[in-house]
């Protein structure tokens, strides 16, 4: 076949390539509108022996957080420090009751170092609840736990130090770059427990562009690795902005994307395309 007539055909049935200019995801001029990613799974994780499903929603959008209290700042406020902020929302049914995880994540623009994250769960048992603080010298992780020989702890971490949790955020940033990234991680400490730091040396490897199918559609994405001693972890992410996580893996809880929105979630006459009023997940 003439090759001209190859060069044809190719273009008809363009192929994942790996030839686009990296773009870090703090650059994307797409968080600039304000309004809420939000990105909702279908998940399974494991609870009392048996796999669970439910849906996972993660809440992502640009914000300013006051440097001395750690609350929710305005931009030209003292002290005001630009952030990347995700909400991990999740309701987990099991026999008797529901399990409510609550994470929220507080990551620096432009470089995503950890500035805070609070961690909460509640059941028919109690609540339990985690608080980590980030400054140029490191940080303070907080655990509260209604169990007993648990209660409140306190214990420093060093400061070059992540959360797990923050990489739903990095593994984004290093799908975009595609560039590999090592890192010391504080094991996730989601749970209805107290969980006690544990960290990790981690080194989080892009793969090469695939296409892979969600509820949303067809993406080129790679497939970030953690090559760690911790549970079999990934994230397969689009290659190009925004970004997203298509899927991932973390030991028992896994997660495929099946719906996707962009608005104001705290607008009240702001409807959601993906839920009926009353019926958030």
């Amino acid at each position: 076949m003439p090759a001209l007539a190859l060069f044809f055909i190719a273009s008809l049935f363009p192929t994942a390539h790996d030839d686009h200019d990296p773009q870090p995801l703090s650059a994307a001029t797409v968080w600039e509108d304000g309004l809420s990613e939000m990105c909702y799974y279908d998940a399974v994780d494991r609870i009392y022996d048996k796999d669970r499903h439910f849906t996972r929603v993660h809440m992502f959008n640009r914000q300013w957080l006051s440097s001395a209290t750690g609350v929710k700042a305005d931009a030209n406020d003292p002290g005001a420090v630009p952030v990347f902020k995700l909400n991990i929302s999740e309701e987990v049914p099991t026999e008797n009751y529901n399990y409510r995880y609550l994470t929220t994540v507080f990551l620096r623009r432009p470089d995503l170092s950890p500035l805070k994250m609070v961690s909460s769960s509640q059941e028919w048992c109690g609540t339990t609840f985690k608080h980590l603080r980030f400054n140029e010298t490191g940080g303070t992780y907080k655990s509260f736990s209604y169990f007993p020989d648990e209660a409140d702890h306190e214990w420093p971490l060093a400061k070059d130090v992540v959360p797990f949790e923050a990489l739903f955020v990095i593994a984004r940033d290093v799908a975009s770059r595609n560039a590999a990234k090592e890192l010391q991680v504080l094991a996730s400490v989601r749970s209805n427990h107290e969980v006690k730091p544990k960290v990790l040396s981690a080194r989080l490897v892009p793969g090469r562009i695939t296409k892979k199918r969600s509820g949303v559609g067809t993406h080129a994405v790679r497939r970030v690795e953690v090559d760690w001693d911790g549970p079999k972890t990934f994230f397969v992410v689009e290659s190009e902005s925004p970004n997203r996580i298509i899927r991932f893996q973390h030991g028992n809880l896994r997660g495929t994307l099946q719906k996707v929105e962009r608005r104001a979630y705290w607008d009240r006459n702001w409807k959601s395309n993906a839920y009926e009023p009353g019926q958030a997940p």
